[in-house]
Order: C-alpha cells, then sequence, then structure tokens
C-alpha cells in the first residue's frame, strides 16, 4: 500500500502573506514540520511505501513550494477552493491508496500521531484520526475509496474550512493520545503574525532538539516558558471566525447546486 502524507498548504493566505516561507533559523517555517516528518518516516519514503506531498493550487505563486524538491518532496497543484477535491487528483495523480492529511499551518503537528494514523490505515482502516492533542497537533487520514465514495456529492463545493464535514455521517477510529498535562489555550497553527512569533521563539529555543522533540517535550517547553502567552489571544477570535467561514462556504456551495 502506497500512503501519501499530504501536507496541505497555499501561499496566497490574507491573514498572513506566504506564511510557510517566512524564515526560522535560515529556514522557511515550513522546512521544520518536512524535516520532522521526513526523520520519522525515513524508511517508508526511501522504500517508496510513503510519499511526501505538498498538495497546493494551481495559483502561479504556489511555484515557490518546489523549492523543498531537495527534501524529496512532490508538489501537486490541484483544486483552488475545494481542498478534499485537491486530495482526490493528487491521489490519482500519485497512485496513492491511502492518505495522511497534515495542514501545512501545523508546523509542529505531531509525527507519532502521524504513525499511529498510519499503522492503522495499514491494518485496513478507512478513517482514523488522533485526538487529546492541542489544536495543531492532531493528524488524521483516510483510504482514497473512503474519499472518493465521500466526494460524490462535493465535486463542486466551496470546501476550504472546516472540510472534513463530508464525512459527517461516518465516525472516525479514535487515537486517544495520551498527555501528562496540557493547556486548553495552547495554540500550534500558524495563521497570524503572533503565531509566527510563537514558533519562531519556540524553535530557536528549543534549538536542534525540535527535530526529534516528542509531543510531551515541546508542550512542556512551552507550559515551564509561558510560550503560550504569546497567541493565546488568537485561539477566542479565531474560532468564532472559524464558524462564521464554515457557514459561508456552505451558503456559497448551495448558491451553485
Amino acid at each position: 500500500m502506497i500512503t501519501g502524507i499530504l501536507i496541505t498548504a497555499r501561499l496566497g493566505s490574507a491573514r498572513l502573506k506566504k506564511k510557510h516561507l517566512l524564515e526560522v533559523k535560515g529556514h522557511p517555517i515550513l522546512w521544520f514540520l518536512i524535516k520532522r516528518i521526513r526523520d520519522e518516516f525515513d524508511l517508508e519514503v526511501r522504500s517508496g511505501k510513503v510519499k511526501l506531498i505538498i498538495a497546493t493550487t494551481d495559483e502561479p505563486e504556489d511555484e515557490k513550494f518546489e523549492q523543498f524538491s531537495a527534501e524529496g518532496v512532490s508538489v501537486f497543484y490541484g483544486s483552488t477552493n475545494n481542498i478534499p477535491l485537491r486530495h482526490l487528483q493528487t491521489a490519482k495523480a500519485h497512485h496513492l491508496e491511502s492518505i495522511i492529511s497534515v495542514d501545512g499551518d501545523d508546523i509542529l503537528c505531531s509525527v507519532k500521531g502521524m504513525r499511529m494514523v498510519y499503522n492503522l490505515l495499514a491494518e485496513g482502516h478507512d478513517y482514523v484520526m488522533t485526538s487529546n492533542l492541542p489544536f495543531g497537533m492532531n493528524s488524521w487520514g483516510y483510504s482514497v475509496e473512503f474519499l472518493n465514495s465521500s466526494m460524490v456529492n462535493h465535486m463542486d463545493d466551496v470546501l476550504e474550512t472546516g472540510w472534513g464535514r463530508i464525512f459527517d455521517a461516518r465516525e472516525p477510529v479514535y487515537i486517544n493520545v495520551f498527555l501528562k498535562n496540557k493547556n486548553d489555550l495552547l495554540r500550534f497553527t500558524l495563521d497570524y503574525q503572533d503565531d509566527y512569533h510563537f514558533f519562531k521563539t519556540l524553535i530557536e529555543a528549543m534549538g536542534e532538539v525540535i527535530y526529534r522533540a516528542s509531543d510531551q517535550a515541546i508542550i512542556d517547553f512551552v507550559l515551564e516558558n509561558n510560550l503560550y502567552s504569546i497567541n493565546e489571544d488568537i485561539t477566542r477570535d479565531y474560532w468564532n471566525n472559524f464558524y462564521k467561514q464554515v457557514e459561508e462556504e456552505k451558503q456559497s456551495s448551495k448558491r451553485f447546486k
């Protein structure tokens, strides 16, 4: 079985332009996500069992993602406003049988979680999701067959924010990741300038350890050094905007049917 780890990203974000290319320690910030995934799945990538792919849009500016090809990453250009369709297009082009979905904004997404999702997909489960990790650290995956069947009535929809709703009729297999401590205001996603400041401060402070640090080690470091205060105020506003945008996308999709 060939599994694609799809990093969903685009450079046209309105809130923080070209955010995936913002530099930390001389690297584009997305490089740290790629580095951690490559270290975890090195054997599978080299054997061809796993393909690491940036799933982006066909907007000209997104060609800048080609710079990551040196890291063994492919770039696929697909649907602009329908992310699950973009994943399906990527899967067909690369002959994938299953997908681990990673948001390119989630720079320190749990690679341990990705590994657990990978293992359950390999066992034959078609819809798997980690839970209990802070916002921006969970991952999920699904078989291409399941994605294809779920997309039957959504090919022409606008599906960018909260697009996992296409799977709402089916309960995933949840992987509850145990953590000894956390904080509900922890935010590990890149959407605003404060988020960039948070990641930059954290990555620079942890140094080389960040490449293989466990989820618990990262969380403990953030809590012990009060780094969550950098972007905690964004969390409340983010969810208000999130639910508003989901509703707008639903209404937009209905108008074109």
